[in-house]
Formats: structure tokens, C-alpha cells, sequence
């Protein structure tokens, strides 16, 4: 059996487990997977017992640049660590990009600049995943100063200022909990596509406002599923299909209901 699991703070509506459950079935394999919902002060035990007693962990909020202080070597943002070696990966990128080709096929011929909301670990990994696609990324983040910070790390990127973008992605945790995050921003909805980190049983106000502009929408359960699946590829050590394995896991999800689809 393969003991993961998942590390953040406030995370009680997370569906990590029934998606880890869902990729076992799909994969045919014995994986047991724990929610360490974590308080600040208590970080440092829940790590240690994690690199001692688990054979990986991923990371959520807020703890994906925090998280670096006990992987040696880390990248800034961290949202898988392996244990036994004490490797840190991010597979949020490459499960953000799975997402867009999946939600909007035509997206990469159409969009030449996206505007990204928030600063943290999820916005670090889809700024750099864009990047590297030769995209125009523009950052706006509550803090100036966490902005510069990010976009620093990151060629092709910069700060916005009010430049045109045909797509916006929100990797705040804005809309968890019915926030309007184009309006906390002060961001009309001019886009082609609106791409939401966040994941719910209900549309958000960022995506419903995006959809009602004339925008294509999706939220953050694709993204949840892919970056999964590439994080247990890395964990269990094997080589699958991740197309396939993903079409199996999700819909099983979508019969068990642990899932609505993700598109609205």
C-alpha cells in the first residue's frame, strides 16, 4: 500500500481524497491517502511526521512557498514532496495546461496575453507553465510587492497595469467562499476565456461574470484531477497513460457525484 497525502490549512472542502481514491481505481492499486489540515504553528510536526511516515505528500494552501523551508534545493513553489528522497516537485503547471487544452482547444492560436490573478504557489506554477509556452502573462496581486516578486522568477512576464488579455485565470483562493474576485481586483470581464484555480459544487462569481461578458469558462477540477494523476505517476514510480487514466478516474467521480464536471 502507498500512504499520501495532502498538507494545507483550511481545507476541509477539498475532494483530494475521492480523486486519489478515483486514480487507485483507475490505476488498479492500494493507495491510502490522509488531509492534514494544519495550523501554522503546527507546521513543522505535521512535515516531519509526513517525511517520516508517508511516502509522499502534496501540498495546498498556503503552504506551497512555505513548504521550501524544509526541502533542500526546492523550487518556490511546491505542491508535491516525495519522501524517501525528500524531492520537491510542482505538478500544478503541467495539470493547469492539461486543463486549458482539454476546456479550450483552439486557446493557444487565440490567446497572445493572460492576465493572471494572485501571487502564491498556484500563480508561480501557471505563470511559469504560460511563460513557457511563449505567452504574455500580466500579474496583479493584492501586494505590489509579491507581484514583483513572482514575476521576477519569470521571463514574459510583467505587472499589470490595465493591458488587453484574452484570457484571465484566478489562482487566488477567491470564490471559495462566494467572492467576487473581478470585483475585488477591479476587473471588468473582457475576456475570450476565464480559467478559475478554484473548484466548487457551484459556478463562482469570477467565472458566472466571465460567462455572462460572452467569455468560454472552466474551473479548477481538471486542473485538480491532472496535477494528481502526474503527482501519483511520480510517486507510485510508474509509466501510464495520463489521458486515460484521467477519463477513468473522472468518470468515476462523476457517477459517485464526488465531481460536477467543470464546465459550465
Amino acid at each position: 500500500m502507498y500512504k499520501i497525502a495532502l498538507l494545507g490549512r483550511d481545507i476541509a472542502y477539498t475532494k483530494s481524497p475521492a480523486v486519489h481514491r478515483a486514480i487507485a481505481q483507475a490505476l488498479c492499486e492500494d493507495i491510502a491517502f490522509d488531509v492534514f489540515d494544519t495550523p501554522y504553528d503546527k507546521l513543522s510536526v505535521a512535515v516531519a511526521t509526513l517525511l517520516r511516515d508517508y511516502d509522499g505528500f502534496f501540498v495546498t494552501k498556503p503552504y506551497k512557498t512555505e513548504i521550501k523551508r524544509f526541502i533542500s534545493g526546492a523550487d518556490f513553489s511546491v505542491n508535491l514532496v516525495r519522501c524517501a528522497d525528500k524531492t520537491a516537485y510542482s505538478t500544478d503547471g503541467a495539470g493547469f495546461m492539461r486543463a486549458l487544452d482539454r476546456n479550450f482547444p483552439d486557446w493557444k492560436n487565440n490567446v497572445n496575453a493572460v492576465l493572471v490573478l494572485g501571487t502564491g504557489g498556484a500563480a508561480h506554477a501557471v505563470v511559469g507553465a504560460l511563460t513557457s509556452v511563449g505567452k504574455k502573462v500580466y500579474v496583479l496581486g493584492r501586494s505590489v510587492v509579491n507581484a514583483a516578486k513572482l514575476i521576477a522568477q519569470h521571463k514574459n512576464a510583467e505587472l499589470y497595469t490595465g493591458q488587453s488579455a484574452e484570457m484571465a485565470v484566478n489562482c487566488t483562493p477567491l470564490g471559495l467562499n462566494g467572492e467576487d474576485t473581478l470585483f475585488a481586483f477591479c476587473v471588468p470581464p473582457a475576456f475570450m476565456y476565464a480559467y478559475d484555480a478554484v473548484y466548487t459544487d457551484t459556478i463562482t462569481p469570477f467565472l458566472r461574470r466571465n460567462r455572462n461578458s460572452g467569455a468560454m469558462i472552466a474551473d479548477g477540477t481538471d486542473m485538480l484531477l491532472f496535477q494528481a494523476i502526474e503527482g501519483d505517476r511520480i510517486l507510485l514510480k510508474k509509466e501510464f497513460d495520463v489521458q486515460k487514466v484521467y477519463s477513468s478516474a473522472a468518470k468515476i467521480l462523476i457517477e459517485s457525484g464526488d465531481i460536477s464536471g467543470g464546465v459550465y
